[in-house]
Parts: C-alpha cells; structure tokens; sequence
C-alpha cells in the first residue's frame, strides 16, 4: 500500500539556513514508500468460483450480516455530482473529425488525405486520418485532439469475462433475452445478466472478494455499453473495497494491494473527461454512499482515507512518468511557501 503523504504546517524561521534545511526535510517524502511485498487483489474469476456459490453455508451467512447495512437503512444521496460527470463524459465522448475529406481547421478539401498530415497546404496546421468509435467513420482530426481519440478508443474496448466462461451458453441465454423483449442484444449483455444472479449470493455468502469481481466486471459492462459515469462509479467502488482488503473468509482488512487495472481504468476515465483525481472528492463519496452493501465503520478505511489514498496513487503514477518536473514544480512551490511564512 501506499503511505500518504504528509507534510507539516509551515512555521516561522529565523534564517535562510533553516529555509532550505525545510525545504529539504520536505522533499525527502516526494516519494512515498510502496510495500511492493503486498500482493494485488485478483480481479478474474472462472467458473470454477461459481460453483462455490451453489453451496448453503447458514454460518457464512450469519457472520457476513455483521458487515452488510440492513436495505431499510440505505444511504440517502444527491445525485447532482453524478449527473454533472455524466455531462462531462457526454461532451468528452463527442464526435471528433470531418468526414468530408476537409482539413478539419481551414475546410481545404482533399482527394485524397493520407494518413499524417504534418502542415495542412491551407492552413499549415497538422491533422490525421483515422476511424471514430461512435459510428467507424474514417474522419480527418486535429492534431492536439490525438490524445482524445486514443482515450475515446481505450474506454469503449471489450468488457472483460469471466474466465473460461462458455461462449456457447452465453449466446443461449443472449437469444432468449431478444426473443423474450424484441430487442438486440450483445454476449456481454448477457454476460452481464450472468453476472447480477451471482452478485448478491456472493455477498450475503462473505465472499467479499468475489463480490468485488462481480462488481468489476459489471462495471466493465457499463464502460463497454459507454455508460462511463455509471463505470466510474463502480470503480470508485472497488478501489475503496479492495484498498479495505475485502476477503473471501468474511473479513475485511487483508494485507493486499489494489489491481493496478483498476487505477489504470480510472486514470483512462479520468483522462477523457480532462478531470484530475484531486477534483473527484464529492464523486467518489457519491460512488461508496450509493453502491456500498456494508457498514462503513466496520471497514478499515473511512470514504476520505480512501480517497485520499487514491489521490496518493495518482500523484505516484505522476511521479513515476515525469519525476524531474513533478519534483521541481512541488520543491518550487514549498519554497516559495517557506519564504511566505518566514518573512
């Protein structure tokens, strides 16, 4: 797990010497220490698991209600932060691109584009060719919206299933759903349908861990079918389990790290809507008050703690990619604070 950060209240100094000799101190914990002995918690499961589910355990059962908030108890919540990332990942999940064979910046037609344009001979500016996730158009983009298309892509790619399932079963129980609605529907709906039936056993069983992956992949199902708040949510929600070491033995508290997929699936969310972790405090909340089946005080972390760790592991991951800047930028920033309160 990641130790947080923390950094003491600024107090007055007599002397440059004891500026920088702070400066300093503070900078040592720019890096905080990983426990790489802390094995990540396993998101996939197979159909092995499942069969687990199909056993009575009434002593199971009774143990894991000691964790579980009653249904009469649920928690009230605004849903105002959730409706307010919906927007922001309906405007993020926009169109991109001309599919006019224009320029996208100065509309000069082409005939033929290939597929990087460096300068535009209109307006000199660069532009690429490529097929949008929306409707599989080929579409000339802008340069600078590169990025966006790439996360646009990674967030809509094929909700992952549980292990070994069989392909064959699933595509039974598919064509029973659009014989019995008149609708289309997917494998992964399906999967999907699968996975609901088994969730709530999972839980009243103590199988915390198993429920968990549940949870995951229901959430893969959201981000696949681009419903990307309803996923966040979710993920929110499994970080905040995981980080609590949620266990199969009806405990909480289990010495384990939380899957790198999980924050790497965040980060890709995160990263479309331009939304850094530090502004998803009120989210995050939202996410635990509304999803979680348990008592929050009888978990190990409290929702802030969660979050704050969170926030630690995205602050890391910025580390690890640009550590000169990171650690300028913060090292800059603490001296100015030092003079501030010095002087």
């Amino acid at each position: 797990m990641i130790k947080l950060l923390k950094i003491n209240k600024a107090r007055k100094m007599d002397s440059v010497v004891e500026i920088i000799d702070e400066v300093e101190k503070v900078t040592k914990d720019l890096h905080p220490q990983v426990d790489e002995n802390l094995p990540p918690i396993k998101l996939f499961i197979s159909v092995d698991q499942l069969a687990e589910l199909k056993k009575s355990d009434a002593d199971r059962e009774l143990h894991a209600k000691m964790f579980l908030t009653p249904k009469e108890e649920s928690l009230e919540v605004d849903t105002a932060v959730f409706n307010e990332f919906k927007v922001k990942f309906d405007k993020a999940f926009s169109k991109l691109g001309n599919e006019n064979k224009c320029c996208p910046y100065c509309k000069r037609e082409y005939a033929s584009a290939p597929a990087e344009v460096k300068q535009c001979l209109g307006c000199g500016k660069g532009f690429f060719k490529t097929k949008r996730p929306q409707d599989g158009q080929t579409v000339l983009v802008r340069e600078e919206q590169r990025e966006l298309m790439s996360l646009q892509w990674k967030n809509i790619k094929k909700a992952e299933l549980i292990e070994r399932i069989n392909l064959n079963a699933l595509e039974k129980v598919r064509q029973r759903m659009e014989q019995r609605d008149a609708k289309r529907y997917s494998i992964y709906n399906a999967h999907f349908t699968l996975v609901k039936q088994h969730t709530a056993k999972a839980l009243v069983s103590g199988r915390f861990r198993l429920y968990s992956s549940f949870i995951y992949y229901m959430a893969e199902h959201d981000r696949y079918k681009k419903d990307f708040a309803t996923a966040l949510m979710y993920y929110f929600y499994l970080y905040y389990m995981q980080l609590n070491g949620a266990s199969n033995s009806i405990v909480f508290g289990d010495k384990v790290s939380v899957n790198v997929r999980i924050i790497k699936r965040i980060a890709n969310l995160l990263n479309m809507i331009n939304t850094p972790a530090t502004e998803c405090a009120e989210f995050f909340e939202y996410a635990i008050k509304k999803t979680t089946a348990f008592e929050l005080e009888n978990l190990p972390y409290s929702i802030t703690d969660a979050y704050a760790h969170l926030v630690q592991a995205f602050k890391e991951e910025d580390r690890r990619k640009n550590p000169r800047k990171i650690e300028k930028k913060i090292k800059g920033n603490l001296f100015k604070q030092t003079l501030f309160h010095a002087f």
